[in-house]
Formats: structure tokens, C-alpha cells, sequence
């Protein structure tokens, strides 16, 4: 079983996926405080991204965002990565993320895609997923499911796909 896990780590980054542009005009996304904000305005150029969709109701989700948040305040962050959290299970009522983040104190933006309208165009059907951007802001590998575990290992696969080192 701890074979599985270890080659599944190793899986992870792969980015086999091909380099792609995705098309945002028109999406937005709530920030905590409320305010829509155009998903373009959350992407900066010459800024790598790691982004992680989850679920506040889902404590391996929180988990998830934990783990990945010590591997890239560890050894992405000072290398100009960015990293964001979509929340997904936020289709009525989100005043409880806003909370649940200062209570987590989490280091990095927070916003919700209340109607999903983000993750579809993505593609992404799977939560929690990871996804990166290069500094192009092209979308060059996608990652269903969690990322918890060797975070070394995280960051040297995410560096390899954004070809940082």
C-alpha cells in the first residue's frame, strides 16, 4: 500500500499534459469579503500559479490545503509561485469561509466559484484538484485528487513542471 502511495506521488507532476491557454472572460470568482472578481484579475503574468480546488466541508480537503501550503511557503513561495484556493461547495451560503480561513490561518488568496462556472471550464470534475499555471499563464498540468504527503517531493515536481529550480 506504501508503494502505491510513494508511485503515486511520483505520478503526481507529471505534466504530460501539453501547454494551454484557457479562456477566462466572463468568469468570476467571490472573494472573502464578497466582492466578484474577474478570474483574469486573480492571474498575474510572469507568476507561476498553483491553484487547489476544495471543499470547506471536507476535512481532507483542509488537510489537502495544509499540506500544499507548508510545501509552497517552504520552497516555491520565495521563488515567485503563486498559490490560490478555489472553494467549490459554496452554491447558497459562503459567509462560513471567510471565518474558516483566519481560523486556519492560511497564507494565501481564498476565493469560492459559487456556481461552479470556473471549475467546468477548466474541466476539472474531481475535488480536491490541483492545477498549475507557467508564468504565461498557460495551463500545463492538472492533478485530481490529494496532494498530501512527501512535500518535498510536491515542490520538486511542481518546480519541474514550471521549470524552476
Amino acid at each position: 500500500m506504501k508503494k502505491n502511495y510513494y508511485v503515486l506521488i511520483l505520478s503526481l507532476f507529471s505534466c504530460a499534459t501539453v501547454a494551454q491557454s484557457v479562456s477566462l472572460s466572463g468568469i468570476e470568482l467571490r472573494d472573502l469579503n464578497g466582492k466578484m472578481t474577474p478570474v483574469s484579475e486573480i492571474f498575474e503574468e510572469g507568476h507561476p500559479l498553483v491553484m487547489v480546488f476544495w471543499k470547506s466541508g471536507s476535512s481532507k480537503c483542509c488537510e489537502n490545503l495544509e499540506t500544499m501550503q507548508s510545501a509552497w511557503m517552504a520552497r516555491l513561495k520565495d521563488q515567485g509561485v503563486r498559490f490560490v484556493a478555489v472553494c467549490e461547495d459554496c452554491s447558497g451560503s459562503w459567509s462560513h469561509i471567510k471565518p474558516l480561513v483566519a481560523g486556519k490561518d492560511w497564507d494565501f488568496s481564498v476565493y469560492i466559484d459559487v456556481n461552479g462556472d470556473f471549475r467546468r471550464s477548466l474541466g476539472v470534475s474531481v475535488i480536491p484538484s490541483t492545477v498549475l499555471y507557467d508564468a504565461g499563464m498557460r495551463l500545463v498540468c492538472k492533478h485530481p485528487g490529494w496532494c498530501s504527503g512527501n512535500e518535498g517531493l510536491i515542490c520538486d515536481k511542481i518546480s519541474v513542471c514550471l521549470d524552476i529550480r
